[in-house]
């Protein structure tokens, strides 16, 4: 084959296949207009803010987003017509809701004068106020949504009957601290029901309990000063596992070391450990009784 006519078929040739690739790419790809048409949408009312909980939804609080038709979800607000974003949803948030995320009905408070800790209750449940200090309050980090358990400090009165005294000698001197609830939900910080709140002095903090649980905490507050411990998020379990040994309340004889060294020195030497009282006649006088000892 002459040089020429070789350099004209593959010309030819490489001008061919240019062809034939560009009519692939061109019949591969479709217009805008073509692929939109292939998936079918609808429109579903969402979130047009970050909106916090008891928000109204007003200001344009949600909008239309095309969602494709088919994946909506069980409580999903479809549009209908040319229903407007503002038209489709009324009423107060009860929970956070993010930008974006697609509106329910079951996160909407329709009467927009309901009280939001009310309507935030477990059926069955009760709120109750607990009167809190930073101190008691874990310095003003719980928010609404936290699980807490609620610690009772007394101060414990014993009776007159010296054998009582006795025995509670080596227990308990004057106060005690003991959790009295455990896992309840922090509805509302004084009247704030906003999870998002920053950590603030506070003092007050709303409580979810049922109703013995309720009488209990009134109780409580009444015998003493009440603490709230926050628990970690998911966590359910008992402030006090079931070990197989006797549980034993946290007192101030069994806290503090320096209680139990003097209580000691007391039964070592005889001093105060024992008193029994004498009556002769009209007389009564106070014995100090030194301890029983083996070795005696």
């Amino acid at each position: 084959m002459r040089k020429s006519t070789f350099v004209i078929v593959a010309c030819g040739f490489f001008f061919a296949l240019l062809a034939a690739v560009t009519i692939q790419m061109l019949g591969g790809t479709r217009g805008p207009d073509e692929a939109t048409a292939q998936v079918k949408t609808v429109d579903v009312l969402v979130a047009a803010k970050d909106l916090k909980t008891g928000e109204e939804l007003v200001n344009n609080a949600t909008e239309w987003a095309s969602w494709p038709q088919g994946t909506t979800f069980a409580g999903a607000i479809v549009r209908e017509n040319n229903q407007s974003a503002s038209d489709a949803m009324k009423g107060r948030v009860s929970r956070p809701v993010a930008k974006g995320e697609p509106m329910m009905k079951s996160v909407v408070i329709q009467d927009t004068t309901a009280n939001m800790v009310a309507a935030s209750l477990t059926p069955g449940k009760r709120a109750v106020a607990v009167n809190v200090n930073p101190q008691s309050s874990v310095a003003g980090f719980l928010t609404p949504g936290d699980y807490v358990d609620v610690l009772l400090t007394y101060e414990v009165k014993l009776p007159d009957d010296e054998n009582v005294q006795a025995a509670a000698a080596p227990v308990v001197s004057k106060l005690a601290t003991e959790t009295v609830l455990q896992n309840l939900k922090v509805l509302a910080t004084d009247q704030n029901t906003d999870k998002q709140a920053q950590a603030k002095l506070m003092k007050t903090v709303t409580l979810e309990v049922d109703p013995l649980q309720a009488e209990q905490l009134v109780l409580a507050g009444r015998m003493g000063s009440l603490s709230l411990t926050m628990r970690s998020i998911g966590d359910s379990s008992p402030s006090h596992p079931d070990t197989g040994k006797p549980f034993q309340t946290t007192t101030d004889m069994r806290l503090s070391g320096l209680m139990r060294e003097v209580r000691k020195g007391e039964n070592s030497t005889g001093s105060g450990a024992q008193v029994v009282r004498v009556y002769s006649g009209n007389r009564v006088e106070n014995v100090e009784v030194r301890p029983y000892s083996q070795s005696q």
